[in-house]
């Protein structure tokens, strides 16, 4: 029996969950850790610790100096830890600045001076927060060069038959990467890129951590460390609510496929309300790659914990 028919010959309601596995599958090099291998592409490395400070050209116009952009936000990012970024928009909800400002203990032993210093912890935090604004241009200058290395060789594309029999005019795909892979390769274009593409002038890329303190800690900063957070907030709730219609859409879906999507904390929320949407006899099938075989016991539990009642089985 064709793919996707029931008895009765209706066509089954599908959902695909698409994530970087699926562009990663496809040999294109979009791991977290190419983004930091770009960041440290600058003549600095990681040596340059300092915040930048701005730049003017003869027009007055403010510019900063991209090598120093650069290893300043691998050193933010990178933090003490020394890994491969797998959790790299997390990372975005934990920055350290300390090393960068004057605490509150440390003014009250600078001799009556604390005015100068707090000025210096304003000044750079608004110039760290500067910095940060770069960071989704840069990420999406590192992924437009994979993607160019990827086009320019276009013998190495290859599809996956199995993916491919699951795709219909019943089939709708919620896609986080920002590739245009599924289209180009698959020439199937029921996808919703929840969080943009390269084609649109901004990406949505963030966190899920709020920071629940309230005690000062760098007097003349504290505003614009809270300001740096909120700006690299991934507000879930907010995108859901701008993709209202296709939410509202997935009431009849039976089958719920993932392919590549790892079950993040910062992308559980969508998972959440894929599962109070759709049907509660719907069947969750998990691909049988090895890493998300590797997980697939936590991937289950956190299915489970997100009140998914349905059957959760395997698809390769």
């Amino acid at each position: 029996m064709e793919e996707g028919l029931k008895e009765n010959m209706q066509p089954i309601k599908r959902l695909i969950i698409v994530g970087n596995g699926f562009d990663l599958d496809h040999k294109l090099s979009t791991e977290y850790s190419g983004f930091k291998k770009y960041l440290l592409n600058n003549k600095y490395k990681d040596a340059f610790s300092l915040i930048p400070s701005p730049n003017y050209d003869n027009h007055g116009e403010e510019y900063f100096d991209n090598d120093e952009l650069k290893c300043f936000l691998f050193r933010k990012i990178q933090g003490d830890d020394d890994d491969e970024w797998k959790n790299f928009e997390e990372r975005l909800g934990y920055l350290y600045f300390s090393e960068n400002l004057f605490s509150l203990s440390e003014l009250g032993n600078t001799d009556g001076n604390e005015w100068h210093y707090t000025e210096d912890n304003e000044d750079n935090m608004t110039n760290a927060f500067r910095a940060f604004s770069h960071l989704t241009a840069y990420f999406m200058e590192w992924i437009n060069d994979v993607v160019d290395e990827y086009n320019a060789d276009t013998s190495s594309w290859e599809t996956k038959s199995s993916f491919s029999k699951l795709l219909n005019t019943n089939t709708n795909i919620l896609n986080f990467n920002y590739t245009n892979t599924v289209e180009n390769l698959y020439k199937f274009n029921n996808v919703n890129h929840i969080h943009g593409t390269l084609n649109d002038e901004d990406i949505i890329l963030g966190h899920s951590h709020i920071n629940q303190s309230t005690t000062e800690q760098f007097l003349g900063a504290d505003d614009t460390i809270i300001a740096l957070e909120q700006s690299l907030y991934k507000d879930t709730n907010k995108i859901i609510y701008n993709n209202i219609d296709f939410f509202g859409n997935l009431h009849d879906v039976e089958e719920v496929y993932t392919y590549g999507f790892s079950f993040s904390d910062v992308d559980m929320p969508y998972a959440a309300e894929i599962i109070n949407k759709i049907s509660s006899n719907a069947t969750w099938f998990l691909h049988s790659s090895p890493h998300e075989i590797e997980h697939k016991e936590h991937y289950v539990q956190k299915l489970k914990n997100n009140d998914f009642i349905g059957t959760i089985t395997e698809w390769l």
